[in-house]
């Protein structure tokens, strides 16, 4: 009679698996130079900057190529579950060098916000209420060549003694007897001014037809 017998199950030693590599650690490692090298059958070392490591995907991607070529990069994707084993080599340059911020000069901020709230109060000032564009085109001419204006109402104030008063031709400048060389200076500049206006909107009129 045969012998049915079975054989008796002979115990083997399982193969050595590495522990698991800790994905959040690897995740402290990102932007530094690490060196991993991956599990059996196909062991392979990568040394390289670790780009990133996601733990939804379960994997990571390392530059392999050295940052002082200045090459976009040679990238390689491996899933975590194949390291077997990794180091830091050295730390990201945004850890190694460290560099503390210098403080906020808030004098200076507030200085700074005070010269463009005035600046803007001036501006402001400089725009006439209720007057035309003409009016608000001398005004203008009149202060780019550096004569102290100011509105008040619809009048001009120039040099705190002229006052011109609308339609602003020269002879609508009125001034004390004591300011009479400011005023006929006001005038002369005023009258000159306004040629100029008249000529460059004849100029603007004529390319205007012509175009």
């Amino acid at each position: 009679m045969a012998n049915t017998t079975k054989p008796a199950r002979v115990a083997t030693p399982k193969a050595n698996t590495p522990a698991p590599v800790d994905s959040v650690e690897l995740g402290k490692a990102i932007g530094a130079r690490i060196k991993l090298i991956t599990a059996a059958p196909q062991s392979q070392t990568f040394e390289g900057t670790l780009f990133t490591a996601c733990p939804i995907l379960n994997v990571v991607a390392i530059n392999t190529r050295p940052a002082a070529t200045g090459d976009s990069g040679d990238y390689h994707m491996i899933p975590i579950s194949r390291i077997q084993s990794f180091h830091t080599i050295s730390l990201a340059s945004s850890q190694q060098q460290q560099q503390q911020l210098p403080p906020v000069d808030t004098k200076r901020l507030k200085e700074r916000e005070k010269a463009r709230i005035a600046q803007l109060k001036e501006q402001a000032a400089d725009r006439g209420k209720g007057v035309s564009k003409e009016a608000q085109a001398i005004y203008d001419s009149l202060k780019r060549v550096n004569i102290p204006m100011r509105w008040h109402n619809t009048e001009m104030i120039a040099h705190e003694a002229v006052i011109i008063s609308p339609p602003y031709r020269p002879e609508d400048c009125k001034g004390s007897a004591q300011k009479v060389q400011v005023l006929n200076q006001v005038k002369k500049v005023l009258e000159g001014e306004r040629r100029k206006l008249s000529e460059r909107e004849k100029a603007a009129g004529g390319a205007r037809k012509g175009g």
